[in-house]
């Protein structure tokens, strides 16, 4: 998976790096990807692709449906693939080739996805910017064009990776357009800051985060323009007339 560099994103991603709310610390990332593969991601591709064919093989109804689909379909192994490529890639420092299809879901409503999203960041609306939601859905609708998207969902099950015990809650979300042959994935964290698990360095990072970072008419939205044709920041879509 190719990391594709978007200064909205990172800008976003930047804003959301140790973020202190009230008890809480929030970590997430937004980053996208393009789904041609290269180097390290063709020799994981393989090794996946062998791996589900023996296993089907083996055992034709282990993986004869999962939520993605019917792993006989060369096509949901590789969106299997990517979509576990672009773990790796987002946390290099852990290894997701073991993760299972029944750990993805697929949303059927982008609308629940957005107001999932929304509730969880609400906050930092209501305590730096009022517009932050619209600045970050604009921003996600510029990369990946939201009506043209597939939605996934990633659930943690696994002992060791980033998002396991000790979390207050986490969501990870894969926006891909099949079209564009990209995946944007949103992933956030949230920590209690009395976690002992939280060195003191990161607590002191988001201690001295200023609001002049992200204060309303600043920061982002000085720099976003553009608009959403007939989105709202609700999650909802407006009727076109």
């Amino acid at each position: 998976m190719k990391f594709l560099e978007q200064p909205q994103l990172e800008m976003l991603t930047s804003f959301l790096s140790n973020r202190e709310i009230g008890d809480r610390i929030l970590n997430g990332r937004i980053e996208a990807f393009s789904c041609k593969r290269a180097g390290e991601d063709k020799r994981l591709s393989k090794m996946l692709e062998q791996q589900y064919v023996d296993e089907l093989a083996c055992s034709p109804t282990s993986l004869g449906s999962s939520p993605l689909g019917p792993l006989s379909d060369s096509g949901t192994r590789r969106l299997l693939i990517d979509l576990i490529s672009t773990l790796n890639a987002s946390f290099p420092d852990h290894d997701f080739s073991s993760v299972r299809p029944e750990q993805f879901l697929k949303e059927q409503h982008v609308s629940l996805v957005m107001s999932n999203i929304n509730m969880h960041l609400a906050e930092l609306s209501e305590t730096y910017n009022s517009s932050f939601l619209e600045e970050l859905w604009m921003s996600i609708e510029e990369v990946v064009k939201l009506k043209e998207c597939e939605i996934y969902s990633y659930v943690p099950d696994m002992e060791e990776d980033p998002f396991s015990e000790g979390n207050l809650w986490t969501f990870n979300f894969f926006f891909f357009n099949k079209n564009l042959k990209r995946i944007l994935y949103f992933t956030c964290i949230a920590t209690s800051k009395y976690n002992p698990e939280i060195s003191a360095s990161q607590q002191s990072a988001a201690l001295e985060e200023t609001e002049e970072d992200y204060m309303e008419g600043d920061g982002m939205g000085a720099e976003m323009g553009g608009d959403v044709d007939d989105m709202n920041m609700t999650g909802e879509w407006e009727e076109e007339v």
